[in-house]
């Protein structure tokens, strides 16, 4: 099955509270570049964000999720014949 990376919590990106959290363990919030690389570290095929709380990018998800699996082959069973 294609792997789809998916960054959660867009919204959260530019959230000063969120900021200053990571910050206390210096951290800070995954960039779209960052999340790029790890894409193709991985073998992912596509990598989106979205945000629940906006309802940005979810349609999106969902239509790359569903493309994704309804153009994927199925492997076919091998069958074993015994004469």
């Amino acid at each position: 099955l294609p792997i789809i990376l998916v960054g959660c919590k867009k919204d959260l990106r530019y959230d000063q509270k969120t900021i200053e959290e990571l910050h206390k363990t210096s951290q800070k919030p995954v960039t779209p570049e960052q999340a790029e690389d790890v894409r193709k570290k991985i073998g992912a095929q596509k990598y989106l964000e979205c945000s629940a709380k906006t309802n940005e990018g979810v349609r999106e998800v969902f239509e790359h999720a569903t493309r994704a699996a309804l153009l994927t082959r199925k492997k076919e069973k091998k069958k074993c014949l015994i004469l």
